[in-house]
């Protein structure tokens, strides 16, 4: 598949070849095991699917991402900010640079784009 192709992926197809791992920056217990496939798109963006256990860590994403919950519950906490619940449904973008602590509360599975955006100069 090519950054520039159209891609049609199944969940559930990309998180059987994806190994788990503990989140990058646990706090606490338990840790979270991730599961995370993604697709490169166009310029440094990617998409794909990710499922993780509860536990509670750092968000590690630095970009903007745009993600839609398949299943789960979770909190994420910003470091500015009103603290967001998500449910399966719910989906929520990131902008960049959105830096806090995410708390999962149930296995909890989404879809996913990770993007830059170009900073608007006036």
């Amino acid at each position: 598949m090519t950054a520039d192709a159209i891609s049609l992926f199944r969940p559930h197809e990309l998180l059987a070849a994806a190994a788990t791992a503990p989140v990058a920056e646990p706090l606490g217990q338990p840790v979270s095991q991730v599961r995370s496939a993604a697709i490169p798109g166009a310029g440094a963006s990617r998409h794909g699917v990710w499922h993780c256990t509860p536990g509670v860590w750092r968000r590690q994403v630095v970009q903007a991402e745009f993600c839609h919950f398949l299943s789960g519950e979770a909190i994420f906490r910003p470091d500015r900010g009103e603290a967001v619940h998500i449910a399966a449904g719910d989906a929520i973008y990131f902008p960049p640079r959105s830096s806090g602590t995410w708390e999962i509360l149930s296995d909890s599975e989404k879809v996913f784009i990770v993007f830059d955006e170009a900073e608007t100069v006036r």
